[in-house]
């Protein structure tokens, strides 16, 4: 079965590294996630920030 990674801002299905979408990777607090787009990483880093 086939495991999807979702974007952390919009929930799009980010499939693996042959993905018909750049998916973006961002080390946040340590920690890394996954997005769909660029401005998806910036918007959650921001967000991240004011906690």
């Amino acid at each position: 079965m086939t495991e999807f990674v979702r974007c952390r801002m919009c929930g799009l299905e980010l499939r693996g590294e042959k993905c018909l979408f750049a998916t973006h990777r961002r080390v946040i607090g340590g920690r890394e996630y996954l997005f769909c787009c660029e401005k998806h990483a910036e918007e959650f880093e921001k967000k991240m920030a004011k906690k």
